[in-house]
Parts: structure tokens; sequence; C-alpha cells
């Protein structure tokens, strides 16, 4: 949007990408052990690596969609947008269906037989798969690749928007309120639109990653989304987030406190339904927005460096992203037996994760259908990392 502003210096956010699916992975290998659904389940809980992850749960996603907007912002900076929605269908649309069909099924396949369902092989099942009747009835689903899903939807549907942001009028707007922002305490006035969307649409709907019935997730994520659209396209708008970034961390540690501390105090016992659904749900949104743009901000001062490693794991994230969580399934389903203790549990279970997607990766890259497939760019194409998103999918 503001071409002053020098998109060559973001490597700050493609590291934070990086860090923001190296957590996905630990995430998702923990659901395995806490109380939440998740697709299998270790007979053993941990009640500490439940509070851990509460902490992460209120702002990782987030996060990540405000990259992806930001990524968005700078690809629109080189791409007409023709050639932005062509990028987007071939990054995040290819991967999506091989995913939903060759990726994700054993998930459900090891589901099925931790259901007790049996099947003569492997083979046996994929079959199903292509009855095309969608999970949970049936055996086809996008799982954990929604997140494609939802990006998708916004790139290119909010592409209208996106050129009236672009435009002189819309620039002028956007810095107006990034004036406006720079008045004491005015910046937290951008977390008030997704707490209102979590009060309003919330109660009536739940999280489901179903795109048609998911209102509260899918409008609150695409508000995020476009926030880092908005912030990372405007120079005077990602400074203002970096001057503020002590006060951001400052702010979100302060959060983070009053987070756990309600759900430590009784006193909460003695309130009404309504008021500790109130009360949830302005501390959790304020938390997470304090995170996000503190993240951001801290991410120019201290991460803002190119390196070797940073362009081998901007190529990488995406495939790890796509893969991970088929092999946590498929491991943790062979885990349920073990006596083991969770302790011993996790750390085998995330390193297995880790280096079967890095397996895959490493085979993937070396072949041109394999990495259309896992949404890498032909090989060849430098992997530029001007930002966070602008030529990594998602």
């Amino acid at each position: 949007m503001d071409p002053s502003t020098n998109a060559s210096r973001e490597h700050g956010l493609d590291w934070l990408r990086v860090i923001a699916f190296t957590i996905l992975i630990g995430y998702h290998t923990g659901m395995f052990f806490v109380p939440w659904d998740f697709h299998i389940k270790n007979p053993e809980r941990s009640e500490s690596l439940t509070w851990v992850m509460l902490f992460f749960n209120r702002w990782r996603l987030p996060l990540l969609f405000l990259i992806s907007g930001a990524g968005v912002a700078f690809a629109l900076r080189r791409r007409s947008y023709a050639e932005f929605a062509g990028e987007r269908l071939r990054r995040l649309l290819l991967p999506l269906v091989f995913g939903m069909l060759v990726v994700v099924p054993p998930q459900i396949y090891f589901e099925r037989l931790d259901q007790g369902i049996t099947f003569a092989s492997y083979l046996d099942f994929w079959k199903t798969v292509f009855t095309f009747q969608s999970y949970p009835q049936g055996n086809l689903s996008w799982h954990h690749l929604w997140f494609v899903v939802y990006i998708l939807v916004y790139s290119l549907v909010c592409i209208p928007l996106f050129a009236a942001l672009k435009s002189r009028r819309g620039q002028a707007l956007v810095e107006a309120f990034a004036r406006f922002c720079e008045r004491p305490g005015a910046i937290y006035l951008i977390g008030v639109p997704n707490l209102a969307i979590a009060a309003w649409l919330g109660p009536k709907w739940p999280t489901t990653h179903n795109l048609i019935s998911d209102w509260a997730n899918l409008t609150g994520a695409l508000l995020t989304f476009l926030w880092g659209f908005v912030i990372c396209g405007n120079g005077r708008f990602f400074d203002l987030i970096v001057r503020k970034r002590r006060e951001l961390l400052l702010f979100a540690l302060a959060m983070t406190v009053l987070f756990y501390g309600y759900r430590l105090a009784p006193l909460r016992e003695s309130w009404t339904p309504l008021q500790r659904m109130s009360a949830s749900m302005l501390i959790d949104s304020y938390m997470g927005f304090g995170w996000i743009l503190a993240l951001l901000g801290w991410s120019r001062v201290k991460l803002n460096r190119d390196s070797p490693l940073l362009r081998y794991a901007t190529e990488a994230v995406y495939p790890f992203y796509i893969v991970h969580q088929t092999i946590t399934i498929a491991i943790a389903y062979h885990m349920i037996s073990w006596t083991a203790p969770v302790a011993l549990k996790f750390p085998l279970l995330a390193a297995g994760t880790f280096l079967g997607s890095w397996a895959v990766f490493e085979l993937a890259r070396r072949h041109p259908v394999t990495r259309v497939l896992l949404g890498m760019k032909p090989a060849g194409q430098p992997a530029a990392t001007r930002s966070a998103g602008a030529a990594h999918a998602p």
C-alpha cells in the first residue's frame, strides 16, 4: 500500500512465520495429551501441558492470519490482481486438493481404527474417500488444512477490498487511521471489532472449521487477516507497532497474568454464567491481541536479518504444515498402547513429527511434481524472503 515501506527489510516476518508454524507442530503434538477434542487421544492426560497450551491457543492462529494478510500486502506490490489470484490458486488450491485426497486420509484411517472399525487394507479404506461423503459421517475432510481453505477464500474474495485499500483514497484512509492510533491508548481500539465478533457470533456459532457454519471464527480470522494487510502494508502503521513494542509486550504480559489469574481464582465461581463468559471473552481476546502485535513489533527489531537457514526454513514451512499432522497421528496411534508417561511420549512424538516432516520435505523438494503438490515454487526460482507470505503460501 505505502510504497515507502521497504519490503526487503521484513525478514523478521518470515522468521515469525517459521516460529509460528513450529509452535503449531508442537501444539498439534500436545493435542494428543490434553482433554480437548482431537482425532485420537492418549489414555493419560496432562494437566500441566493443558495450561501451557491454553496460552498458545489464544494467539497462535491469529498470528498466522495476521502474517498471511501481511504477505498479501507485499505480494500485491509486484503482481497484478490476476497474477495474484493465479498464484493463490496454484499455491493453495492444488495442495488443498492433494491434501484432502492423499495427505489427510491416513489421519481418518487411524481414527477409524481407534474407533474399532477395521479394513482389509489401507487401500480398502482409501477407496471410501472417493465416495465424497464428508467427515465425520464419511472419510473426506480437509482437517488441519482448513487454514489453507480460509486463506484461499479470503485472498480471492477480498481482491476488490485490497484494490480499494490500495487506491489513493484508501491509502489516505489508512494513513489517517494510523495517525489516530498514534494517540495514547488508541491502538487498543484495534482489538474491539474482534471482541465484538466473539461476543456477538461466538455463542451462536462455535468453531467448526467447516467454512459454511463457522461464522465467528470465519469473520474473526478474516478481520485479523485484514489487519495484517493494513498494518504491514502501510509504513507509518508498521512503524507505530515497532515504536510501541515495549508497551505492547507489557500489555500482553499483564493480560497473560490476568488470563491465568482469572482461571485460577475461586471468585469467579460465584459469578453468573454471563459474567464469566464476558470476562473470559474480554481477557482472552485482548491477551491474543497483545501478543500478536507485540511479536509483530519485536520481529522487526530482533529478527530482521536474512540467512541461509531462513531461506531454507521459508521454503520448508508450508510443506511441513501440510504433512505434519498426518505424521503426528500415525505415530501417536502406535503410542496409545504404550505405558510410558506423557513426559516421555510428548518429546518422542514431537521429534518424530519433525523428522518425518523434514524427510517428506527433502524428498518432495527434489521432484517437480511433488514440489507443486506441496505448495513449493518450481525448482530454480529463488525463494524470496521479502516478507512473510509474500512468496510463500499460505
